[in-house]
């Protein structure tokens, strides 16, 4: 369950990312996006040529520009699922990744959550114990205040229906009463740091029950939460 303020909500994995990206920039002018963080963020990294050469050639662009057009993101995502799978660099999931390409062209993993193979695996233990935890203390929401549109996206669908979340985008204006409301509203308030998240917003929240976290990771996230979880009620 996501709870929405300036949240996500989505409805399978292809477009998904590119409908989130897409909400992010409504209301903004101009309406397009530099073509190598749209890859990024649809979980694709590495060299970014060959994805030019597929948008290119599906219509979609042209080698002259830079920026493409939000409202292209749905086409963009599609065409690259289609031609390309993405794998981390493990050792095991470069071994295993035939067998699930489906005549795909195997390409870095921009992150690991996005691995076609092991699909974040420690990303997915950390998460349920996060999840165990705070169900354990009877806490049941939980807001995180930045990371990338993809990578939010890969937490909610970790945690699926387990706990109601609200989803913040770190980069977009938010006023401290918004953030009062979030911090009134949640168990805990995980404040993603090292991700895309902006120093005007992150200052926004100071209580006793946000919780910092210092690495990046879906899995360091998750960890974070978790260690607050176990840790001794507070008198």
């Amino acid at each position: 369950m996501v709870g929405f303020g300036d949240t996500i909500h989505v409805d399978s994995a292809a477009s998904d990312t590119s409908r989130s990206i897409l909400s992010e920039h409504q209301g903004r002018t101009p309406a397009d996006i530099l073509k190598t963080g749209l890859y990024t963020q649809l979980g694709f990294g590495g060299d970014t040529a060959r994805y030019d050469a597929v948008v290119e050639q599906a219509g979609l662009s042209n080698a002259r520009k830079s920026r493409i057009a939000l409202d292209k993101l749905d086409r963009i995502a599609s065409v690259l699922e289609e031609r390309f799978v993405r794998v981390c660099g493990r050792g095991d999931c470069q071994v295993r990744v035939a067998a699930v390409a489906a005549g795909r062209e195997p390409v870095p993993a921009a992150e690991q959550a996005f691995c076609a193979v092991c699909g974040g695996s420690t990303n997915r233990e950390r998460v349920d114990r996060m999840v165990a935890g705070m169900l354990a203390r009877e806490w049941g929401r939980l807001c995180i205040v930045g990371g990338s549109p993809g990578i939010r996206l890969e937490v909610r669908d970790l945690i699926a229906d387990r706990l109601t979340l609200r989803l913040i985008d770190g980069v977009s204006r938010r006023t401290l009463k918004q953030a009062l409301e979030d911090v009134d509203w949640a168990d805990i308030v995980a404040l993603w740091g090292p991700t895309q998240l902006d120093h005007k917003v992150s200052t926004l929240y100071r209580a006793a029950n946000v919780v910092p976290v210092h690495r990046r990771g879906i899995a360091d996230l998750a960890t974070a939460v978790a260690l607050r979880c176990e840790s001794p009620p507070t008198s």
